[in-house]
């Protein structure tokens, strides 16, 4: 059985359930590590060992480098006279920074961009019986 709503972007960008917007994909007291799934959509967050490691790579780093390109431009544009190592490092420290920021988003974007693609199936239900 297929889930018959469409994953919403805008509930992925709010860090939330991406059908019903209400369960929260961090786990609670956590900055970066996801939830098991949503009990009130039945399905898990993880549908396979290491599912998420796409996103560190697909979407984070697509983020970090474009948001270190244009600190980059910008320290070249406006302040190419403050030397080598600050023109270099203010980028550098810009994206290593946006870099650990944006880690649960790219996680929901994952998400959102693969359940698009892959609609839900009764594999990614959280109380399936074997």
């Amino acid at each position: 059985m297929q889930h018959t709503s469409k994953p919403s972007f805008l509930n992925a960008m709010k860090l939330r359930c991406l059908y019903c917007g209400t369960t929260p994909l961090l786990r609670k007291g956590h900055l970066v590590e996801f939830g098991v799934g949503c009990t009130q959509c039945n399905y898990k967050y993880e549908r396979e060992v290491g599912y998420f490691s796409g996103a560190s790579w697909m979407m984070t780093y697509t983020f970090t480098a474009l948001s270190a390109l244009a600190a980059g431009g910008y320290m070249v544009w406006k302040h190419s006279d403050a030397g080598d190592l600050v023109v270099a490092g203010v980028p550098a420290f810009f994206g290593g920074i946006s870099a650990l920021l944006f880690i649960p988003w790219g996680r929901s974007l994952w998400m959102w961009f693969d359940h698009t693609v892959h609609p839900l199936t009764d594999a990614d239900q959280l109380n399936q019986s074997k």
